[in-house]
């Protein structure tokens, strides 16, 4: 695995980069040879800190989460936001995941590569939307090379409002057997299921690295995602925060936090905050980056809590 600084990285950021704050675009090589862009802050006036790996959603792209990525590096957690393998300004392979497996080995790279570039024991694993589906089942297991300090979910998409109709599910399913590169329409098309924010739904209308269409393998293994999470009652035992938005239209709270309540046996730190899916893009977003890094922050505390018993 190795990282260099990319040579074409034209994503638009939705919020300006403050001039304490540093953010580096580098290239990240997956274990497959995949290479893919990364969005990297990083701020020295702030303490050293363990890292954040931030995964971004089904159609979005590190772009979009500039300001809480910001924000988390300006309070001493340095930030890596990898681009999912064919999303964002990836042409190669554009809309595709050749399986679930995959693409939690991607995930496994980005840790190892933020534990690495800054010099850490450990990662907070931050995902939002989609994004946060794939951070949970990527918990599930022990992945070698890896120290996972928490892990925080942002509207994570796993029960959604907006899904697939029976009829274009049935048409995936008959794609997979001989032609599963074969492209279908992703259900998010409409800018204000994301926020009610006029500026932002402006930012997101004229996004061209927005990923509009995905393969039959890519949706497939979202499926392959959703059953992972069907896994016994406290199979996550990762410190857990989950962050749900009032006004959310894509994702359904009541059984996301069911099913997240279960996974970790009730010991999830559940927070609903009157926002809209993307709560980046709210007009005011310091309570959503300040709740982000009390959910990072509160491992911190309990880790030096168990340090502090073990040597009394």
């Amino acid at each position: 695995m190795a990282s260099e600084p990319a040579i074409d990285d034209p994503l638009e950021l939705s919020q300006p980069v403050p001039p304490d704050v540093r953010l580096d675009r580098t290239t990240v090589e997956l274990s497959d040879g995949y290479r893919t862009a990364a969005h990297a802050y990083t701020c020295q006036a702030a303490g050293p800190r363990d890292p954040v790996v931030y995964l971004h959603g089904i159609q979005s792209h590190p772009g979009w989460f500039s300001g809480s990525a910001a924000y988390l590096a300006a309070h001493g957690h340095a930030v890596l936001m990898p681009t999912r393998r064919g999303s964002g300004a990836n042409t190669i392979a554009r809309g595709d995941a050749p399986s679930a497996k995959q693409l939690l080995d991607d995930v496994a790279a980005c840790c190892r590569l933020a534990m690495s570039r800054f010099d850490a024991p450990r990662v907070h694993l931050v995902g939002v939307s989609w994004g946060g589906k794939l951070a949970a089942a990527f918990c599930l297991r022990r992945w070698d090379g890896v120290e996972i300090a928490s892990l925080t979910m942002v509207a994570p998409g796993i029960v959604a409002k907006v899904d697939v109709p029976l009829s274009k599910k049935l048409a995936i399913g008959l794609a997979l057997l001989g032609r599963p590169g074969a492209m279908f329409d992703v259900p998010l098309s409409d800018v204000a299921l994301f926020t009610d924010n006029p500026a932002m739904r402006e930012y997101l209308a004229n996004d061209p690295h927005r990923l509009h269409r995905a393969t039959a393998r890519l949706l497939f293994a979202s499926r392959r995602l959703d059953s992972m999470l069907k896994a016994p009652s406290g199979s996550l035992s990762a410190e857990t925060t989950l962050l749900l938005a009032d006004r959310d239209r894509i994702v359904d709270n009541a059984p996301t936090r069911r099913i997240i309540t279960d996974l970790t046996a009730g010991k999830a730190h559940v927070q609903q905050h009157d926002a809209a899916h993307t709560m980046e893009f709210e007009e005011s977003p310091e309570p959503f980056h300040a709740a982000l890094l009390a959910a990072v922050r509160r491992s911190c505390i309990s880790r030096d809590a168990g340090d502090k018993a073990e040597t009394t």
